[in-house]
């Protein structure tokens, strides 16, 4: 059962870093949500009618260009909230949620969120820490998107990004692949194909290793040099 009382995320991010007092107004005014791989939490265009606070899984990030073209913005993991930049300007949700795996999440409606923002000053710093993340997470996608020339150096960029959050996470090398050759593709402008015979490459190159969806990055350097061109 979740408990944001006794959160094991206490203190390691931003809404999850509240006093007793406020984490106890989550609790008892936010519902307590499951979500199985591929449900939808919301979509872009909706009217914003809460706020998610990821507790487990991970969810992905996608936005919809008008000629129906996907581009997966980011990959939200446990202690994101999702849907704050919407919900504080009463507007519609910019981006669709899509669970990856199964979530455990807490649903807050915007006016409980707007109670919150004025009864608990530490709310309206941790809103802020929110949106300096969204905020974050659309300029590193445009700087990955931009910035290496190449589909191979934008790959081993995103590479890269991932193994760097792996590590973060823990002292291990290996770094679970949450994504299909499909959705690369999506993050790094380029198509399932050149995605598929670049992996192939690194791969013949040694500069990483893979066993099913667990990818090891054996030459970071190498990969670094390929991501400035």
């Amino acid at each position: 059962m979740l408990n944001c009382v006794n959160c094991a995320h206490a203190g390691k991010h931003a809404f999850c870093n509240l006093d007793k007092d406020a984490r106890a107004f989550l609790e008892s005014n936010s519902i307590a949500m499951e979500y199985q791989r591929g449900n939808v939490l919301f979509r872009e265009g909706d009217q914003c009618s809460a706020v998610f606070v990821l507790c487990s899984g991970r969810v992905k990030i996608s936005a919809t260009s008008r000629e129906g073209r996907t581009l997966i913005m980011r990959i939200a993991g446990a202690g994101d909230v999702l849907g704050m930049s919407a919900a504080l300007a009463k507007d519609e949700y910019e981006v669709t949620a899509e669970a990856m795996e199964p979530c455990r999440v807490r649903l807050l409606h915007v006016q409980h969120l707007t109670q919150m923002l004025c009864d608990f000053p530490e709310v309206s710093m941790g809103a802020a820490k929110v949106l300096a993340q969204d905020y974050r997470a659309a300029f590193d996608e445009v700087r990955l998107i931009t910035l290496p020339g190449s589909p191979a150096g934008r790959l081993a960029r995103l590479i890269l990004d991932f193994a760097a959050d792996a590590r973060r996470k823990g002292p291990s090398a290996c770094v679970t692949m949450p994504l299909t050759h499909e959705e690369l593709a999506s993050m790094t402008a380029t198509t399932r194909e050149t995605v598929t015979r670049t992996l192939g490459r690194f791969r013949k190159e040694k500069l990483i290793a893979t066993r099913g969806v667990v990818l090891t990055v054996l030459q970071p350097k190498a990969l670094e040099q390929l991501s400035a061109c």
